[in-house]
């Protein structure tokens, strides 16, 4: 059911319930009427009032048809017509409007009652103000409020980089693991480490392929998973808001698998650590920098190609940092963040 349906059937529900409408079905279909339903209520002083649903492209010499079928289901001779108006396009009914105001004509909205809404349904655009119309603006706007708020309530959680905080999540509880086991908040035991999964080259050999992922969740140290959780933090959220939850979880399980794979054929040391799949963040990034690099300017894709070559420099430069990994996973999350573009 989409928006105007459920406007109108809270609308329908709402008056019949609170302001003593009935309901009278259409048989006859009209240019410009969006439902078959009219409502009708009998006023207190001898007029009845008949709520019709329609659009910019109803014209009032319709009004006759349509009071007559009220007046042959209520006998109501003296009769109210009050319009709500889905609009769908702004120039059209901005004349509409204009020509209701300041040059009333047989051939436009301005003989009875109206209320326009606009296209998203999230605005009242004009309303006749009389007792009438305004107890079915209260309902409209009740409706407009509970809408725009789910709106804004949906549009705050898919904000909300969740995918980024389980990732992090699992590093965090691996180093807990690992911290036990090793008896050392600080440091991690090597034996444990590769207990645990790291990358070793002979254990993958033989067969331990899932090493190629687990090394991925571990690290030596608290130093070394804060450095690459603040990094995961930072680059994460743009990812998975771009690209979307299950794209980004793509990218960075395959900058795993690509960093393993190159640290794999290219060094005998064993690894561990999420720079790799950060770096393949990092390549993602360049893709979305060099994708819309006329909305986010040249200067942003400077920045991220500086990034890229500064950690690659500083990787080279220090002992012990699998440099390998780190182009593995730069390679594969440039490629796979290219390849499943879709903007």
């Amino acid at each position: 059911m989409d928006t105007k349906e459920n406007i109108i059937k809270f609308i329908i529900e709402n008056a019949t319930r609170g302001l003593g409408y009935t309901l009278l079905e259409l048989n006859n279909s009209y240019n410009g009427i969006v439902s078959p339903w009219v409502m009708i209520r009998q006023e207190g002083d001898g007029r009845c009032r008949g709520v019709i649903f329609c659009n910019e492209e109803y014209e009032n010499k319709n009004d006759y048809y349509i009071k007559l079928a009220i007046n042959n289901y209520n006998n109501a001779p003296n009769l109210i017509l009050t319009k709500i108006v889905f609009t769908d396009n702004k120039e059209k009914t901005n004349m509409i409007i204009e020509n209701i105001i300041h040059e009333p004509s047989p051939n436009n909205l301005h003989m009875g009652e109206y209320i326009f809404l606009d296209a998203d349904f999230n605005k009242i655009l004009y309303y006749t103000s009389t007792s009438g119309s305004e107890e079915l603006v209260n309902i409209i706007s009740y409706f407009i409020n509970e809408v725009a708020g789910k709106k804004e309530s949906t549009v705050r959680k898919k904000d909300i980089p969740s995918l980024t905080y389980v990732i992090i999540g699992i590093n965090v509880f691996m180093y807990l693991i690992t911290a036990v086991l090793s008896g050392n908040i600080m440091e991690s035991n090597i034996n444990v480490l590769i207990f645990l999964g790291a990358k070793v080259n002979q254990l993958i050999a033989k067969g331990e392929y899932y090493r190629l992922i687990t090394c991925a969740f571990l690290h030596g140290g608290i130093v070394h998973l804060g450095l690459n959780m603040y990094s995961l933090y930072a680059l994460g959220p743009l990812i998975e808001k771009v690209y979307g939850k299950w794209k980004y979880g793509l990218i960075y399980f395959i900058s795993c698998i690509t960093s393993s794979l190159l640290s794999y054929f290219l060094s005998d040391s064993i690894s561990i650590g999420a720079s790799g799949a950060i770096f393949g963040l990092l390549g993602a990034c360049l893709v979305i920098a060099l994708k819309l690099k006329d909305q986010v300017g040249k200067s942003f894709v400077s920045n991220i190609i500086s990034v890229i070559f500064v950690n690659l420099l500083i990787g080279f430069s220090v002992a012990n940092v699998d440099n390998f990994g780190h182009l593995g996973g730069l390679i594969g999350g440039t490629i796979i963040g290219a390849l499943i573009w879709e903007k």
